[in-house]
C-alpha cells in the first residue's frame, strides 16, 4: 500500500511561482506522475486570485489550512499545535515539510527538506528574516525528523557544521530537478511588453531577486568593464529587493543606462524565452542552497558564467565558467571570453545541455519516494 504524504509548503500557492514555489510544485507533479505515493499538498496561505486557486486545488487536491498563515506559524512554533494531520482531508502516513520555514506540528513520521540556511550562516545577505525561527525549525529537523533532506552537498555540510557531534544517518542529499519545459522551444509572445535591446543586439541575462546575495551590482560592474570589448547589453529580471535603490541610481548613468534593461518580475514562460535568447547567462551569486537558474539556463542551451562559491560549483560541474563573484574584473573577463569566442560558447552550450539532463525531476521524485517508504517502515 502506498504511503499518503501531507506535503506542506507555504509557497505552493504563491502567485509568482519562482524559487521554492517552483520546487514544491515540480516535485509534487513528479511524485504524482510516478504514482508510488499519494501526495496531498497543504499550505497555510495563498496569494493566487480565486480562479487560479480554485484550479490549483482541483488539479492537486491542495488543502488550505484553516489556522491560516499567522495562526499556523505561531501555533506550531510556540505550542506545537494543531497537528497538520488534524487539518488534512483524510488520514496521512507521513508529514513532509517541503520548504522548511518554521517548526511543523505532527505526530507522524517527519521528513524535512532544507534548501539553505543562509539567514543563520550569512545574515548579511538577507533582510527582514527571522533567524531565530529558522533555527527552531532546523533544530526540529536535526533532532526530531525521521529524515532530513538537503538539496545540495553544500547545504548538508553547512547544516552539519552547526551541530558538531550529531550523528547523520538520517541525512540525505537529494538534488533539485530541472523542468522538461526548459529543453523545449519557448514562446516568443511571452516577451511582449518586456524591455529588451533591439533584436540584432546580443544580451547577457541575470535572473533572481534584486538583493545583495544575488550580486546584480557585481554583474553591472562587470558590464561596465566588458562593454569596452563586446557589444552586449544586460537584461536583469527578478522582483525588487533591498538593492533596488542602488540599481535605480545606476540607471541614471548616461553610458550604462543605454546597455541596461531592468525587466523586473517575469513569468516562467518569459524567463524560459529570455534564457533561450540570451547570449550568456551570468549568475555570480554570493550564496545559494542550490542554484536552479543555472540548470534552467543550461537546459535552454545558454552558456553560463557563475560563482565559485557555495553550491554553484557542485551544480554547474564542468559545464560553466566559474568566477570569483567578488571580483568584477574576473566576471568581465569570463563574459568577454564567451561573448567573443563562438567555439567556447558552443562548447558551453553542449556541456550545459548534458549537465542539465543529469537532473530530471523523475530522479528527485524517486529518491523522495524511497525516503517516504523508509520512514514508515
Amino acid at each position: 500500500m502506498k504511503p499518503t504524504v501531507a506535503f506542506f509548503a507555504n509557497q505552493f500557492a504563491d502567485l509568482h511561482g519562482h524559487g521554492l514555489a517552483r520546487y514544491a510544485r515540480e516535485l509534487r507533479d513528479a511524485l504524482a506522475a510516478q504514482g508510488d505515493v499519494d501526495v496531498r499538498p497543504a499550505s497555510a496561505w495563498s496569494s493566487l486570485p480565486p480562479d487560479r486557486l480554485a484550479a490549483l486545488r482541483s488539479d492537486t487536491g491542495l488543502t488550505l489550512l484553516k489556522s491560516g498563515r499567522r495562526g499556523t506559524s505561531y501555533g506550531w512554533t510556540f505550542a506545537g499545535l494543531p497537528r497538520i494531520e488534524w487539518m488534512m482531508d483524510g488520514p496521512v502516513d507521513v508529514t513532509h515539510s517541503v520548504c522548511m520555514g518554521y517548526p511543523i506540528a505532527t505526530a507522524k513520521p517527519l521528513v524535512v527538506t532544507v534548501h539553505d540556511i543562509g539567514p543563520l550562516t550569512h545574515p548579511e545577505y538577507f533582510s527582514h528574516n527571522r533567524p531565530w525561527l529558522m533555527k527552531r525549525a532546523l533544530d526540529q529537523a536535526v533532532h526530531r525528523a525521521d529524515a532530513l533532506v538537503c538539496i545540495s552537498q553544500a547545504t548538508a555540510e553547512e547544516v552539519m557544521s552547526l551541530y558538531p557531534g550529531q550523528t547523520w544517518d538520517r541525512l540525505h542529499v537529494v538534488a533539485s530537478g530541472v523542468s522538461d519545459r526548459f529543453f523545449a522551444e519557448p514562446d516568443d509572445a511571452a516577451l511582449d511588453g518586456i524591455p529588451l535591446p533591439p533584436d540584432d543586439v546580443p544580451f547577457i541575462l541575470t535572473a533572481g531577486k534584486i538583493s545583495p546575495r544575488k550580486n546584480v551590482q557585481g554583474v553591472i560592474a562587470a558590464l561596465r568593464i566588458a562593454m569596452q570589448d563586446i557589444p552586449h547589453h544586460l537584461v536583469v529580471t527578478g522582483g525588487s529587493g533591498w538593492d533596488m535603490e542602488q540599481i535605480k541610481a545606476i540607471l541614471d548613468d548616461p553610458v550604462l543606462s543605454k546597455r541596461l534593461h531592468v525587466a523586473g518580475y517575469v513569468s516562467d514562460a518569459a524567463l524560459h524565452t529570455l534564457y533561450r535568447r540570451a547570449a550568456i547567462y551570468v549568475h555570480p551569486s554570493l550564496y545559494e542552497g542550490f542554484g536552479l537558474t543555472v540548470l534552467e539556463a543550461m537546459a535552454s542551451g545558454t552558456p553560463v558564467v557563475t560563482s565559485n562559491l557555495s553550491s554553484l560549483p557542485e551544480v554547474a560541474g564542468d559545464a560553466a565558467l566559474l568566477v570569483d563573484p567578488m571580483n568584477p574584473d574576473e566576471i568581465a573577463e569570463a563574459i568577454v571570453k564567451v561573448g567573443s569566442d563562438a567555439t567556447l560558447a558552443a562548447d558551453l552550450r553542449a556541456r550545459g545541455l548534458a549537465r542539465a539532463r543529469e537532473f530530471p525531476w523523475s530522479a528527485t521524485a524517486a529518491r523522495m519516494s524511497e525516503i517516504y517508504r523508509a520512514v514508515t517502515q
